[in-house]
C-alpha cells in the first residue's frame, strides 16, 4: 500500500490492546483506519518498486532509489613498486601462471574459473583490494614458474600497487628534503606520470599482507612484502632458486641415491634431464647446480607413519641453482629413484650428462609433481628487505594469522591422512584364509593376517616384474625393465628445433628462451 507521509495520526495516551480482539473486529478496525486516512485499494506492486519508510508511528512506501556503483579513482592515489613473498599448496591448481590476463574479459574469467591458477587467485585479490587497476599496466614479474601440482614456500612476484603515499609538488620536495626526510622516500617514475611521490613510513603504508590474505583462499598466503626499486625484476634479479622434493624411504637405497645426486653438482648440460619445448628454440641447456643434498626430513615436521620403518622415514632432495630447465628437477629425481631401487647404477647420471655419447633423451617417466616445492628465492640484501609486520616487535597479528591459517590447513590434511592410515591399518589386520604351509595339511586353510599374505605376494610379484617408484605414492609396474642406455631416444635437440621451425615457418612467433619453470 502507498501511504502519504503528509498526515498526522493522533495517538492515544495508552496503546491499544489488540491481543483479545477477534479476527472480525481487527478487520473492521483496519477498515475504519483506512477511511480516516483516506487510502484507496492499492495496485499490486513488486518488491523492487517500493521500500518501507517509517514516519513517526506510520510505515509508508516510497520509490527505491538505485545508486550507480562508485568507480574507484586510481588517479588520486600514487603507486609504488613492491615485491611479495607468498606460499601456496599447488595440488588444487593448474600451475602458477595464469592463461593471459585472467581479468581481461568474461571469456578469460571463465577459463580461469574452470582451470584455476595461483596467479589468477592473486590477481583477483589484488583487484578486489583495489591495489591494481588492471593486469597489463602494473609491470608484473614472477621469480619461478611452477607447473601444475607443484607447491611453493617462498615464491616471489613484483609489481606496482596503490600506496598510502601522496603526490607532492617540486616545492614540497625541497621542503621535505630540507627538514631531513629520507631521500629514498621521494620517488619519480613513469607509473606515476613523472610526478613526485612521498612514500609513507613502513608502519603507515597500506597493510598489504593483511589485505591480500583476507581476499585469498587459505591455500595461498602472502608471507611478507618489500619495497623495491623501479628496475627490480623478480625473475632477473633473483640470484638462486631453492627446491625441495619429499619422498619416503620405502624400497630405496638412500646411500646410492646420495652418491648419484652429487654427480649433478656444478655446471652441466641437462638436455637429457628436462622436457624440450621446440617452440622456445633453446640451444643452451647448461645450468649450474650450486648445492645438492639428500637429507632426512626434520623431526619437527609431524607426519603419519612408523618412524622405525622405512615407510615412515621421510627424506628430501635439497637443490639450489641459479636457473632450471622445464621439468628439470622432476627428471633428475626420476633418475635418482631408478638408482635408489637398484634398477640403475649411480654412474647412469654421468652417462646421461655426456651429451656427446647420449645426444638424445631416453624415454622415461618423470617423478610425480606433488612432492616438489619451490622452497625459496634468493635476492641481494640491497634489493629486497622483507617486511613481515607493520610495527616490528610490537604488532604480531599478521604472523599469528598466518600461523593459524596454515595450521588449520595442516590440521585438515593431517586428519585425512590419519583416517586413510586407520583404514589401511584395518585392512592390514584383516584375517584372510590362506593355505597352510604345513606339509601334512597342504590343503588346509588357515586364517592369516593380510599383512603376511601381502608380503609374500609382493615378493612373488617383484620376481616377475619390476616396480618403479615415481614419488608422491605413484608406482609404475613393468614386466621387463629396460636399462636407460638401451631405451629408445628422442631425436637430437638441434634436429627437433629445426623440424619445428621449418614446420611453423619463419614468420611464426618464437617463445622466450629463458623462461624459468619447474
Amino acid at each position: 500500500m502507498r501511504i502519504s507521509s503528509s498526515f498526522v495520526i493522533l495517538r492515544s495516551r495508552a496503546p491499544m490492546d489488540y491481543s483479545r480482539w477477534s479476527k472480525r473486529a481487527l478487520i473492521e478496525r483496519l477498515q475504519n483506519l483506512d477511511k480516516i486516512v483516506g487510502i484507496q485499494e492499492p495496485a499490486i506492486a513488486t518488491n523492487t518498486d517500493i521500500v518501507m519508510v517509517t514516519t513517526g508511528d506510520v510505515e509508508s512506501t516510497t520509490p527505491k532509489r538505485s545508486r550507480p556503483p562508485m568507480k574507484f579513482d586510481f588517479s588520486s592515489f600514487p603507486k609504488r613498486k613492491v615485491a611479495f613473498k607468498f606460499s601456496y599448496f599447488g595440488w588444487a591448481y593448474h600451475g602458477l601462471a595464469r592463461q593471459g590476463n585472467a581479468l581481461e574479459s568474461e571469456e578469460k574469467r571463465l577459463v580461469e574459473s574452470e582451470f584455476p591458477t595461483i596467479e589468477g587467485e592473486v590477481f583477483r585479490a589484488l583487484a578486489s583490494c583495489k591495489l591494481i587497476e588492471d593486469e597489463s599496466s602494473c609491470d608484473y614479474s614472477r621469480c619461478g614458474r611452477t607447473d601444475r601440482g607443484v607447491s611453493g614456500f617462498g615464491q616471489v612476484i613484483a609489481l606496482y600497487v596503490r600506496s598510502a603515499g601522496q603526490y607532492i609538488s617540486d616545492e614540497e620536495v625541497e621542503a621535505e628534503l630540507a627538514k631531513g626526510t629520507d631521500a629514498s622516500r621521494i620517488t619519480r617514475d613513469e607509473q606515476n606520470g613523472g610526478r613526485a611521490v612521498l612514500l609513507p613510513l613502513v608502519e603507515r603504508e597500506l597493510p598489504y599482507v593483511n589485505m591480500l590474505n583476507k581476499a585469498l583462499p587459505p591455500a595461498i598466503r602472502i608471507l611478507a612484502w618489500s619495497p623495491v626499486m623501479p628496475d627490480f625484476n623478480a625473475r632477473f634479479s633473483c640470484r638462486s632458486r631453492f627446491y625441495r622434493y619429499f619422498f619416503s624411504e620405502e624400497g630405496l637405497d638412500i646411500g646410492a641415491m646420495k652418491e648419484a645426486a652429487q654427480k649433478y653438482l656444478g655446471v652441466h648440460d641437462f638436455r637429457n634431464f628436462c622436457r624440450l619445448d621446440p617452440a622456445k628454440q633453446i640451444s643452451n641447456f647448461e645450468r649450474n647446480v650450486l648445492d645438492i643434498a639428500i637429507t632426512p626430513v626434520a623431526a619437527q615436521v609431524s607426519f603419519v607413519g612408523d618412524g622405525q620403518s622405512a615407510q615412515g622415514r621421510w627424506w628430501q632432495l635439497e637443490l639450489r641453482g641459479s636457473a632450471f630447465l622445464w621439468h628439470q628437477v622432476r627428471c633428475m629425481m626420476a633418475i635418482l629413484f631408478h638408482v635408489g631401487q637398484g634398477l640403475e647404477e649411480p654412474s647412469i647420471v654421468d652417462k646421461m650428462l655426456d651429451v656427446e655419447n647420449m645426444d638424445g633423451k631416453p624415454e622415461y617417466e618423470m617423478a610425480c609433481d606433488v612432492p616438489l616445492v619451490l622452497a625459496d628465492c634468493a635476492f641481494d640484501a640491497t634489493d629486497v628487505q622483507w617486511i613481515h609486520m607493520r610495527n616490528p616487535g610490537l604488532d604480531f597479528g599478521n604472523m599469528l594469522g598466518l600461523d593459524r591459517t596454515i595450521s588449520n590447513e595442516w590440521g585438515h590434511l593431517n586428519t585425512r591422512a590419519v583416517i586413510a592410515s586407520a583404514l589401511l591399518q584395518n585392512l592390514r589386520n584383516t584375517a584372510v584364509p590362506m593355505l597352510s604351509e604345513n606339509s601334512e595339511c597342504a590343503d588346509r586353510l588357515e586364517l592369516t593376517p593380510w599383512t603376511q599374505c601381502r608380503d609374500k605376494l609382493i615378493r612373488s610379484e617383484l620376481a616377475s616384474r619390476s616396480r618403479i617408484v615415481l614419488g608422491g605414492g605413484d608406482i609404475k609396474h613393468v614386466r621387463v625393465y629396460q636399462p636407460m642406455v638401451k631405451r629408445r631416444r628422442a631425436a637430437p635437440v638441434h634436429s627437433r628445433n629445426k623440424a619445428w621451425f621449418e614446420r611453423r615457418g619463419d614468420g611464426k612467433r618464437v617463445k622466450t628462451t629463458s623462461e624459468q619453470t619447474e
